[in-house]
């Protein structure tokens, strides 16, 4: 039995005292519940988890897939070998003049406290090649697009047009995003040995998407010196400029259970300000 074991059945006994014994806990509230055994003045730094759970505002641009705000077929990105990632039943039904990646997600960042946001950016979003088949496995891939817009460009409203055909079949959801304070210790190796820290980091790493903090599970070294150094790539495959300029500075991960993209065998997908890319097992 590892270290961390009597505290895990701590923290299970915790979660489970008070709530109906055919209500699961969110994962969520486990790490609400492992943040609670710091002191607030340790919990000095901010993290965001997508919850499916909650109602989100009425005015909210969290959503997984479905159409984008603020963006018009002039402004959309594109993926110019497209034709190389589609299946031949895609194909069939594909116009060879839509170009356009597929909109994978929109994070509001209205009242998020996140480290390398631009200033005035309102909304970021991940455009991919193709959700189902990308090249999205190394930084500096051309697959991917991060955008950041402004009030100004979401004064536009959604998009009213068809979104690309393979888009159709993906699950479009919208979502609330919960802040969790937690010690900022959660994201340096050293202090695992903390039990506390080490099963608040476990927590952590099994959420299915989550903004803010480190990156956790990086298998090359040298990628873990971000936020920034080894973060930064260049682009082989540049666009024209469209939102707001940014930093490569590490935003956030996450996995399948988020979004329904091809990340290989129990993948994740690292996003900066500038580009993403993913690893598996």
């Amino acid at each position: 039995m590892d270290g961390t074991a009597p505290f895990r059945v701590a923290v299970h006994r915790s979660l489970s005292a008070g709530q109906d014994a055919d209500v699961a806990p969110s994962y969520i509230d486990e790490i609400r519940v492992l943040a609670r055994h710091f002191r607030p003045n340790e919990r000095n730094l901010t993290l965001y988890f997508p919850d499916f759970d909650a109602m989100p505002n009425s005015d909210s641009l969290n959503r997984v897939f479905g159409p984008p705000v603020g963006l018009t077929d002039e402004l959309w990105p594109t993926y110019p070998r497209l034709r190389e990632l589609l299946s031949p039943d895609a194909i069939a039904g594909w116009d060879p003049q839509d170009l356009r990646m597929e909109h994978v997600f929109t994070i509001d960042l209205e009242g998020l406290h996140l480290f390398g946001v631009p200033p005035g950016a309102r909304a970021m979003m991940l455009f991919l090649s193709n959700a189902t088949y990308h090249r999205a496995f190394h930084w500096g891939n051309a697959d991917t697009a991060v955008v950041f817009l402004g009030e100004d460009d979401l004064a536009r409203g959604p998009y009213r047009g068809p979104l690309p055909g393979r888009s159709l079949r993906r699950w479009a959801r919208r979502f609330a995003l919960a802040a969790v304070d937690v010690p900022g210790d959660v994201f340096d190796g050293d202090a695992q040995e903390d039990p506390r820290i080490a099963a608040l980091h476990d927590a952590i790493w099994q959420a299915p998407a989550r903004l803010g903090g480190r990156p956790i599970w990086v298998r090359d070294d040298q990628t873990t010196l971000t936020p920034s150094g080894q973060w930064r790539q260049i682009d082989t495959s540049p666009r024209g400029p469209l939102g707001i300029p940014s930093s490569p500075e590490f935003l956030m991960q996450f996995e399948r259970r988020f979004a329904e993209v091809n990340l290989g065998n129990q993948g994740v997908m690292y996003v900066t300000g500038q580009s993403a890319c993913y690893q598996s097992f």
